[in-house]
């Protein structure tokens, strides 16, 4: 097995004990001279999430003819592969990141798969907050890309502490994705898209233990999701849509 020093599935192996002796020792030596290495590590020996369960309808819609030329053999993910992409998902950077996600056109197709990575954050997930100076920046930036105005002040949503604005990418073409962590509920969404349908009053929905409110302007799709119970979840919506209509 020959895999990049430091690369994700490299940690990965090394707790699955599958490296061979060579390796395992430069591993250890590496890992014990780089405590960013070493951190990462913890994150994927800690984690008992269910990677395989989250990610298996992500395989089934995968365009695996388009991904690989057609002598290539057909993949199978092992729990290094599964458990890299995972943790891929939940370190993903602050704005410019992006997550490139394709599936189906149908009008559901998105918020479903946002549920499903949504599914494997943690309070940890979002631990980190940062400055009011970098929040805004993240915040002007995604609205811009989305030509939507934003600001933190549209975003504020007490007692939730806004932790960080992205964007992702899915069926070619941006989501943005500001998240909170919301006391006792923990992580908490709005997504937004451009609206390729047509406009959607409110509605509800629950996806992977998750609550959802979704809805759509003439311009852009939305979505908030968490662990919130229904109504807070109703409530939390009407605030953001009002905030997005003004």
């Amino acid at each position: 097995m020959t895999l990049p020093v430091g690369s994700d599935e490299l940690l990965v192996a090394w707790l699955d004990n599958e490296l061979d002796p060579t390796q395992r020792r430069e591993l250890e030596t590496r890992l014990a001279e780089d405590a960013e290495l070493a951190q990462r590590l913890a994150l994927f020996e800690q984690s008992s999430l269910p990677f395989k369960a989250a990610f298996e309808p992500l395989l089934n819609v995968a365009p695996v003819g388009r991904l690989l030329p057609p002598a290539a053999p057909v993949f199978s993910l092992s729990r290094r592969h599964l458990i890299a992409a995972a943790v891929g998902f939940l370190a993903l950077g602050v704005a410019g990141d992006r997550l490139l996600i394709r599936a189906t056109r149908e009008e559901e197709s998105w918020r479903d798969l946002v549920a499903r990575y949504m599914a494997l954050y943690t309070p940890e997930t979002l631990a980190e907050t940062p400055s009011r100076a970098s929040l805004e920046t993240q915040v002007k930036m995604t609205g811009q890309q989305l030509g939507l105005p934003l600001s933190i002040d549209a975003l504020t949503l007490p007692p939730a502490i806004l932790k960080n604005a992205r964007l992702l990418a899915y069926d070619e073409q941006y989501i943005a994705q500001i998240t909170w962590l919301y006391p006792q509920a923990g992580p908490l969404a709005l997504c937004i898209t451009r609206n390729r349908e047509r406009r959607i009053a409110a509605g509800s929905e629950r996806r992977l233990g998750m609550n959802i409110v979704y809805w759509a302007s003439a311009s852009h799709q939305f979505m908030v999701i968490g662990h919130n119970p229904e109504a807070q979840m109703r409530d939390l919506a009407a605030v953001l849509q009002r905030h997005m209509s003004g």
